[in-house]
């Protein structure tokens, strides 16, 4: 049993249905559906039941749920009083945020945020990571969550980064490409039709070095600025492109896109400032509380 657990179990309540209460919680509803699932599960009761209108509490639900909401106030009232007794932050924090929520733990990291510093706002601006941290750097948003290299060394000296969590990129490939792309290296690959990103897409800067230093130039065919996109042009059959690791076994098991077996691309998810206003203090709470939800 744990806090979010029972923030999930009374959003779902008070709203009635997955999506707005996902929404509200800033979280996917598959992953909302997960908690609600963990949670009854860990209870051995049944909470809701589902119907074509949304989600309606059961009798046990319904007896639980004024005791979840007195606890989740006995939670809020204590974060409350020690944030109190601590300096209190107020203003704006502009946000860059890349990719999709669930990933960046971004519901985690804003509701974090929110508790310990109630007095501070957000404005979030989603972009991609050449873009979100081109705004860090002319003072346009205050962080950025940023992906790229393993140690971000191209921001070395202007910035300093948190690093979050290495991943790999996969090179994915239409259904029925397996002869194509199966025990192929860059070279070979680099002949079959590409999809690519734009220059401010970590896609394309770490496609152009490894292509650089074999000496080749993609063969491009295609040109999306949004993941989902390029994955559903994969799908239906147009050319290459590459995935997270995680969004690229989903569609191999789901869709039967091929992924290439011999490459792969190391990259890290961060979380980006400009080095020379690391101390103000939205800034600094806000780099002290991703690295606490990541740990």
């Amino acid at each position: 049993m744990d806090i979010p657990l029972l923030k999930a179990f009374v959003t779902v309540a008070r709203e009635g249905n997955l999506t707005r209460a996902a929404e509200r919680l800033f979280v996917t509803q598959p992953a909302l559906s997960l908690q609600v699932k963990k949670l009854q599960e860990g209870l051995a009761l049944t909470l809701f039941e589902r119907t074509p209108r949304g989600m309606r509490l059961t009798e046990t639900g319904q007896r639980l749920l004024p005791v979840a909401e007195k606890a989740l106030g006995g939670f809020a009232e204590f974060r409350a009083a020690a944030a109190g007794l601590k300096a209190t932050i107020s203003g704006r924090l502009r946000l860059g945020t890349v990719v999709d929520p669930e990933f960046l733990r971004l519901g985690a990291f804003l509701s974090a945020l929110a508790e310990r510093h109630p007095a501070l706002s957000f404005e979030l601006s989603h972009g991609m990571s050449g873009t979100v941290t081109r705004q860090v750097e002319q003072g346009e948003l205050d962080v950025a969550y940023t992906l790229g290299a393993p140690g971000f060394p191209d921001l070395a000296g202007r910035f300093r980064v948190v690093g979050l969590t290495d991943f790999s990129y996969r090179v994915v490939a239409p259904p029925g490409w397996a002869g194509q792309v199966r025990g192929k290296g860059w070279r070979a690959l680099a002949a079959l039709p590409w999809i690519e990103a734009p220059p401010d897409s970590v896609h394309h800067r770490l496609l152009s070095a490894v292509f650089a230093a074999e000496g080749v130039q993609p063969h491009v065919v295609a040109r999306v600025d949004l993941e989902p996109s390029m994955l559903d042009l994969v799908r239906s059959g147009v050319a290459l492109a590459l995935a997270r690791d995680s969004l690229a076994l989903r569609a191999a098991h789901a869709e039967g896109v091929v992924i290439a077996d011999r490459v792969s691309l190391a990259a890290e998810l961060g979380l980006v400032c400009r080095a020379d206003r690391s101390t103000e203090a939205a800034i600094k709470v806000a780099m002290e509380v991703i690295e606490e939800v990541w740990r």
